[in-house]
């Protein structure tokens, strides 16, 4: 199925692919620490959440690093220490980042 589908698209999905299991690998870790802290058990409904996570912060990092230019390790890198930071994080360094630039919160 893969040879029958032009080079650009079988790049992509294996750039996907291999965004999506950094990310696991990322998020993992970052699971596993809250099980050591004993913040979280390992076998519960969370896991499923971490999943879901992991498969969006694979896409969104795996783009950040190609258009960042990354390749092979340090693409995989960037991947699974975006994937371990999570959204949350993203989303306060960017607060910190437009507040630290004086752009406004529109939402406020």
């Amino acid at each position: 199925m893969w040879r029958n589908l032009p080079p650009e698209i079988q790049h992509t999905l294996a750039g996907l692919a291999w965004a999506i299991w950094w990310a696991l690998i990322g998020r993992s870790l970052y699971h596993a620490d809250l099980v050591r802290k004993g913040q979280r058990r390992f076998w519960s409904l969370q896991l499923a959440w971490e999943l879901m996570i992991a498969i969006g912060m694979g896409v969104v990092a795996g783009g950040a690093a190609e258009y960042l230019k990354l390749t092979g390790m340090t693409a995989a890198g960037f991947i699974a220490a975006i994937s371990y930071l999570g959204p949350r994080t993203i989303a306060a360094v960017q607060t910190w980042a437009e507040h630290k630039a004086g752009i406004d919160d529109p939402d406020s």
